[in-house]
This record gives C-alpha cells, structure tokens and sequence, in this order.
C-alpha cells in the first residue's frame, strides 16, 4: 500500500469523525478536512494512529496556492503579546492587519513628515500595505527597510510575514531566520517561523522553533494551538495533547482549539483500543470501549450490546452497569436501568451515581417516598450537584414537604445546572412557591422560565 505523508493525512481528512477543522491554508479544504474514517481499514491505515510512517520519508510539501490565505487582525496582535487567534482560519475576506504591528515594529516615535527613506516610514509603509491585502507591495517596503537598516531585526520580520503571506515560503524562512539572529526575543517570530517550516514540510523544526515561542510565551494560545497542529501533523497525536489542553484552558471557548483538541485525543484514545484489541479483542476492556464508542455516536442499541458483553467477562465490574443503566435509560427502559442500578449498589452500596440514577428513575415513575430515601443518602455522599438536589426537591413536594422541597430546588440553581436543569428547576419552583402563596416568587420564577424557553438551545436532559 502506498505510504501517506502527515501533510497529506491532514490535507485528506483521516482523523476521527468530528467537526471539519478551521480552514489554515488553502490546501486544507473543509471538504476534505471533514473526512472521517469509516471503516477498520481507514483506521489501521492511518498515519496518526500507525506509528509507521517516518518524518525523514515524508515528501516535501509545497502548497499549489498562496500559503496562508491570510493574517487576521489577532494575528498582528500576537505580535504585541496579546495572545488570542493567530490566523484567519475560515474566510479569505478578514483585513491583514499588520497596520497594528506598527507600535512594536518601531523602536522611537514615527513622525508623518519622515523623509521616505527613513527605515521607520518603510517600516509603516510596510504596515499599511499589508493592511490593506497587498503584500508584493509590503515586501518591497520591508526589503528597502532591510536595506538601509541591515541589522533591524523588525524589518525582516516584516519582510518575512510580508514573504510567508504571498506564498514565498523558502524566502520567508529566510528573513525570520535572520530576524531572530539580529534579535532572538523578537516577539512572534518564533511562532511565524515555526508556521513557514510546517509549511515546508519541516516538522521537527517547526516544533522546535515553536517551542522557543512558548519558552518565551508560555501562555500564548496561538503558539499552543500551532504546536498541537505540527504535532498532529508529525503523527504524534500523545505529544499534541499537551499543549492543546493547555490553549483550551486559555482560551475555553476557541473553536479551532477545542477541534483540535478533540481530534488529538480521539488520536490517542484509538491507539489505547488499538492497543487493547492487539492483546486481546474479546476482552471486556475492549467491549466498554466500543460501548462507550457507540454511546458517543447515540448508537445506544449496539452501546448496550457491547455493555452486556462486557459484563458477561467481569460481571462484578461496578462501572459497567453504571454504563449499562445510564444506556437502558437512553432506551426508555427503566425497569432494566432500575435492576442494573440495584445490581451496583449490592457490589458497592455508597456508589452516589446509583443512588442517584435510581432515586431519580423511582422521583420520576411516581415512587417518590423510595426516590427520596436514596436521593438524600446520595446528597450526603457527593459533592453540591444540581441533578441530584433538582430531584431531591421534587420528591419532597411530591411526597407533601413543599418548604423543604423548595430549600432544594433553589440549592440546584445554584449549582451550576444546564439550561434545561434550570428549566425544569424553575418550571417546579414556580408551582411550588404558588401552592406555598408566594405570589411574587412565583412570577419571578415563571418569567425566568419563559426566558429560557425563547432561548435558541436548550441542552438536552442528561
């Protein structure tokens, strides 16, 4: 079978089913981005995963088209240290903005009536060619500006943005090289050189000079994020991890982060089951994998299949019907979930999770008092958790202690519950507090309800 470079496996798509990735280069197509792998061949074939494929036989990649589409404006602002995304990763129409590079390029003030050929009006020229797209134009500014400033490290970064922005990849490698030998502090420089290496199919230097970034940028997001895709890129998915987690918990909400993330450890997570299936692929480890597998796709019939076959090899395993009872409640089949919550509770009777799953179930099918019962002893076993207050407050309005019923209700809401937690919670609160004759709350809780219920989304029951 004919041998795929990293490069390429990104380029085709073979990660893990998930949200095509944000859009780096031209070459990187959401189409194609977006592939999954469907079928065991794909799966042992993957370079990501097989381990065989070497970096020295990777052949060298050159980009058919420009090699970054474009910088965005959080670009230039990485190289001021202020960490947040380093490229436009989906749309070819934000601005460059390396107009706002201007402050750092310049080391003393710059004057509108500067002569053309001072370096520093150069250095603003520069600036604002490439704010407004026009590159080749930039680089003509930079280039004069190294001429007449031959030891400015600034102007060779500029020069080499200006360079890796029209695609000229060897000659921008160059100029950044020759930044960071005028100045190795330079900010960001690093970080674009690692970029122009990656584009060049130099991995192992493209981590290495990404790395110096983070030695002097420890929390730069952007760094992170490259260094985690150069990783993926090199085959070692277990080393992306790191520095992914790291710019997810920087940055929580960055989509191109967490995709990122989730590929790498989709990554490591299918070499652990290829590993295990390798050992013995008719073992229960191997079976709660592919159940938890199938539960994440919502598979849940065939999630359940693995779960039974799982326990059938280590049946007094208390995680397995903790899994097989969460999996018959997705079935709406609460008799089976209620027996396999019962079953862990004989194997490990302060087990918070079964007290729970089953008080909730019997809250829920109208056995109150006996949900009550487990649902208490599991709010002394556990930390504050909204679900587990929500149905303790319930069962106790059902059960005729409205006062206390409400003392817990109210404790949910403050205990970080998902949106459609606080729905229900809410919705109870606001018959509650009218069968109690609290008019006032009762509104305030009935408008908190309406407010929810215009929301676009509300999540799912977990």
């Amino acid at each position: 079978m004919k041998k795929i470079s990293a490069i390429d496996r990104i380029r085709q798509g073979k990660t893990p089913a998930s949200p095509p990735p944000p859009q780096i280069f031209d070459e990187f197509s959401p189409s194609a981005t977006s592939q999954a792998i469907d079928n065991k061949q794909d799966a042992e074939n993957t370079y990501c995963l097989s381990g065989k494929q070497k970096a020295s036989k990777i052949k060298p990649f050159r980009p058919k088209s420009t090699a970054l589409d474009s910088f965005s404006p959080k670009t230039v602002r990485l190289i001021t240290s202020i960490p947040d995304s380093i490229c436009s990763f989906r749309t070819r129409q934000i601005p460059f903005a390396l107009i706002l590079l201007v402050p750092y390029l310049f080391s003393q003030s710059l004057h509108a009536q500067t002569a053309p050929s001072d370096p520093s009006t150069l250095l603003q020229s520069g600036a604002a060619a490439m704010h407004q797209g026009k590159p080749a134009e930039a680089e003509t500014f930079f280039r004069q500006a190294t001429q007449l400033a031959p030891q400015s490290p600034d102007a060779y970064l500029g020069l080499g943005m200006s360079e890796l922005r029209e695609g000229k990849i060897d000659e921008a490698e160059t100029a950044l090289s020759k930044s960071l030998a005028l100045n190795p502090e330079t900010p960001g420089a690093h970080m674009f050189l690692g970029i122009a290496q990656f584009q060049m199919n130099k991995l192992d230097a493209a981590t290495d000079s990404l790395k110096q970034e983070l030695v002097r940028q420890p929390d730069n997001v952007e760094a992170l994020t490259w260094l985690g895709i150069v990783e993926l890129g090199a085959g070692h998915a277990s080393e992306a991890v790191a520095p992914l987690d790291r710019a997810a918990a920087l940055n929580p909400k960055d989509p191109n982060v967490l995709d990122y993330r989730g590929r790498a450890h989709s990554l490591v997570a299918q070499e652990s089951y290829r590993a295990l299936t390798a050992i013995d692929p008719d073992s229960w480890r191997v079976h709660r994998a592919l159940g938890e597998v199938n539960a994440e796709s919502r598979d849940w019939q065939n999630a359940l299949t693995e779960y039974q076959k799982a326990i059938q090899k280590q049946p007094n395993n208390t995680d397995l019907y903790e899994a097989l009872g969460d999996t018959y409640q997705r079935l709406s089949r609460f008799d089976d979930a209620s027996h396999a919550y019962e079953t862990e509770l004989k194997l490990s009777p302060r087990s918070s999770n079964a007290l729970y799953s089953l008080g909730k179930i019997q809250v829920e099918r109208g056995d109150a008092q006996s949900g009550v019962t487990l649902l208490r002893q599991a709010a002394e076993m556990s930390a504050p958790s909204a679900p587990i207050s929500f149905y303790l407050g319930r069962g106790l309005v059902d059960t005729g202690h409205p006062d206390e019923g409400v003392t817990w209700l109210e404790k949910s809401l403050a205990e970080g519950p998902s949106d459609y937690m606080k729905q229900s919670a809410y919705f109870q609160l606001a018959r509650v507090y009218k069968m109690l004759n609290r008019p006032d709350d009762a509104k305030r809780a009935a408008d908190e309800l309406q407010k929810l219920k215009s929301s676009p989304a509300i999540n799912e029951n977990p």
